[in-house]
């Protein structure tokens, strides 16, 4: 279980709390809705460069932020940095490449109630400190409180090593999420988005996890040819965020930069380029789920499968402003293939 109490502000919760903040109901229309088809989505091809405004470690910021909660690794040490755990307490190790200054941690053993074991790593982040409250089923827009990031951009940059299980070798962003709990499954109440070895069989996929640890994934093509390799740096940046055209949508998009690090200097190269989206669509099964995730969560993960150890730098969550792109639009399309698969493991 992880821990439940982490350090805030406390006057500014409870001033939240006071005043009233607008509690947003989500409702599911299963019953008269059919189930999600193959999605074709038009969206933006164009290099996102430096030219974007940039955050404190020079990162580009794809959509502007907003105000409310926010989490920047920067310089800090993970092992102690406030609002921040990795599982099992396991110790990040500082290292360098070049000028860059990053830390590794090694992954742990698992068993996989689907069968078979393997080595996995999670590093979490609790932007709004406080207290899991609800689940996804008793969310009130929130599962801690109106502090909880709701529209957000995730970043973090990856290196994985030795990959010890070629079908499970991942790198998972999971966002609006909870506990994971054996005694309360329905804590986890997250969503996700997958980077993965070309071995895998899909590249990229959305998933939910709503109850632990059952898990909808829906497989996505990608926009352009890559996938995980170990010894190799990846840029991934994770934007969540409701339609402004359609409040009964939520838009899912996994950017890559698939050179990230200048090593002389240390700094980002900002090629960030759309790699896949899913569009969550109220009403429309993944497989199990039919729910629309579009709370804010209070927890939010990184999280390796399949590989012995992974270097992380640049961790990043942000609230940010849904808004229209002002890139050029592309010929191409994504198209998004359903895929239910009920996975669980014991994690």
């Amino acid at each position: 279980m992880q821990r439940r109490l982490l350090g805030r502000n406390h006057a500014l919760r409870s001033c939240l709390l006071r005043c009233g903040a607008a509690v947003a109901t989500i409702a599911t229309f299963a019953s008269c809705l059919p189930s999600a088809q193959p999605t074709t989505i038009p969206v933006e091809r164009a290099t996102i460069r430096s030219s974007r405004p940039i955050d404190e470690d020079g990162v580009a910021m794809l959509l502007a932020s907003a105000p409310g909660s926010r989490f920047h690794l920067g310089k800090d040490n993970p092992n102690s940095t406030r609002n921040f755990q990795i599982e099992r307490q396991t110790l990040a190790i500082a290292r360098n490449d070049g000028a860059l200054r990053y830390w590794n941690i090694a992954a742990h053993d698992i068993d996989y109630a689907s069968g078979g074991a393997g080595k996995t790593s999670r590093m979490h982040i609790y932007a709004s400190g406080g207290q899991q409250l609800y689940t996804w089923k008793t969310q009130q827009g929130f599962l801690s409180s109106p502090l909880d990031i709701r529209n957000q951009e995730f970043t973090a940059f990856v290196r994985v090593h030795g990959i010890t299980d070629p079908r499970r070798a991942a790198v998972t962003l999971k966002i609006r999420g909870g506990a994971h709990s054996a005694k309360n499954p329905d804590l986890a109440s997250c969503t996700m988005m997958t980077f993965q070895a070309q071995s895998t069989g899909s590249v990229a996929r959305f998933g939910k996890e709503l109850t632990h640890p059952i898990y909808d994934y829906v497989t996505l093509t990608p926009a352009f040819d890559a996938g995980l390799n170990e010894n190799r740096w990846f840029g991934l940046k994770f934007l969540s965020y409701r339609s402004l055209r359609d409040p009964a949508r939520v838009i899912n998009r996994l950017y890559l930069d698939l050179d990230p690090i200048e090593l002389l200097t240390g700094r980002p190269r900002n090629n960030w380029k759309p790699f896949a989206e899913f569009v969550d669509v109220d009403g429309a099964s993944t497989g199990k789920y039919t729910k629309l995730t579009d709370w804010g969560g209070w927890q939010t993960t990184l999280r390796t499968d399949g590989v012995s150890s992974v270097d992380f730098a640049l961790i990043s969550l942000r609230e940010i402003q849904p808004g229209q792109w002002n890139l050029p639009r592309a010929d191409g399309k994504f198209s998004g293939v359903i895929q239910s698969i009920l996975v669980r493991d014991k994690s």
